[in-house]
């Protein structure tokens, strides 16, 4: 019974963001809080402790993928520059795995260990249901564009 109003709670909410201009990321969190919410199969107290330490990996992972972007393009660097990019890539990915690995330590005292398994399982899982819902979308849009009368 909690979990149905968990869940009704989570579509309430993006409903309501739905409603708001430029919620873009708002609908996205409430997406992946509901797929992650089921294939996890979160509490609504683990989902409590889950979300901001799930959020904050994210937030460091979203800085760590900026600072790699390359400061020009290239086949404008110089062969130094490539060599520093590539480093730098290499550092990224370790950086990642080391955020990766304190995000399952946090996780340990708020989610068992099983569920802290499935977390790949879930983001590939939100992947897979955000694209498709990016294609419907894409396929919705050409074909109200295609309809007669329409500008």
């Amino acid at each position: 019974m909690k979990r149905l109003l968990f869940i009704f709670g989570l579509i309430l909410l993006g409903s309501v963001l739905r409603a708001q201009p430029d919620s873009r990321d708002d609908r996205l969190k409430t997406y992946r809080i509901a797929i992650f919410t089921e294939v996890l199969a979160l509490t609504p107290e683990e989902a409590e402790g889950f979300w901001p330490v799930y959020n904050d990996y994210l937030d460091k992972r979203d800085q760590m993928q900026e600072e790699l972007k390359p400061k020009k393009r290239l086949d404008l660097m110089n062969d130094n520059e490539v060599e520093d990019q590539v480093k730098r890539h290499f550092e990224m990915r370790q950086r990642d795995v080391d955020l990766e690995k304190d995000l399952y330590q946090k996780l340990r005292s708020v989610i068992s260990l099983r569920k802290i398994v499935k977390i790949p399982e879930a983001e590939r899982e939100f992947r897979e249901q955000l694209l498709i819902k990016l294609r419907e979308a894409r396929l919705k849009r050409q074909a109200q564009q295609r309809r007669p009368g329409r500008n």
